[in-house]
């Protein structure tokens, strides 16, 4: 038991010396309470070290991306969201639930990113190609001011406005990004919780009813 849980904790590096403490005794007090005194009978009861630890760690994330958020925190929601999802594809990945169903919702959540992916990759675009709609007509209008004085004008103010216009709405292409990204969190969240087994002692810490 002692060298399951020495391996366990060397793959918690990712928590809080806080986290990782508690996380440690509890598993090791479940153990202790089952009488699982072998390694292969840890295994057998949690899954191994590594499966174990990318629950945890999953669990972690997801808990932390569903927490209320300050100001701060809000400015690094997508960066956390990013990182739970990749959390949650090494949990389901790692699973010993069997290889079809694994392989299907693996492929699922995969699906839903690329989708995801496209949809940002999308927005991204047409948020530079205005930018480089306003920057040509602005250099079309300093170029024919000097010849066609109104003409100039005209295209020059155009640019500008169109410019101005899309740097206000920055804020919002930033926000749909966002949502974008935290929905997608919160679908593989269910999937998470849909597919990933919970043992008794996974159950119990959750708050699960035996």
């Amino acid at each position: 038991m002692n060298h399951y849980m020495e391996e366990f904790k060397s793959l918690l590096d990712q928590l809080t010396v806080d986290e990782r403490t508690e996380v440690t005794h509890f598993y090791q007090e479940c153990l202790q309470d089952g009488h699982f005194d072998s390694y292969n009978a840890c295994v057998k009861e949690l899954g191994t070290p590594r499966q174990l630890a990318r629950k945890i760690l999953a669990d972690y994330s997801i808990k932390a991306s569903t927490a209320p958020r300050t100001a701060s925190s809000k400015k690094q929601r997508s960066k956390n969201d990013v990182k739970t999802i990749w959390l949650i594809l090494l949990a389901l990945f790692s699973s010993p639930v069997a290889i079809p169903l694994i392989v299907v919702a693996g492929a699922l959540l995969v699906a839903v990113i690329a989708v995801a992916g496209a949809l940002i990759i999308s927005l991204i675009a047409i948020f530079f190609a205005a930018v480089i709609s306003g920057l040509w007509s602005a250099a079309i209008g300093v170029s024919t001011i000097l010849i066609q004085v109104w003409t100039g004008l005209f295209y020059l103010g155009i640019g500008l406005s169109f410019i101005g216009i899309l740097v206000m709405l920055v804020p919002a292409f930033k926000n749909s990004i966002d949502r974008l990204i935290h929905k997608m969190t919160l679908f593989s969240k269910w999937l998470y919780d849909q597919i990933i087994p919970k043992n008794q002692a996974e159950k119990k810490r959750r708050g699960y009813q035996r």
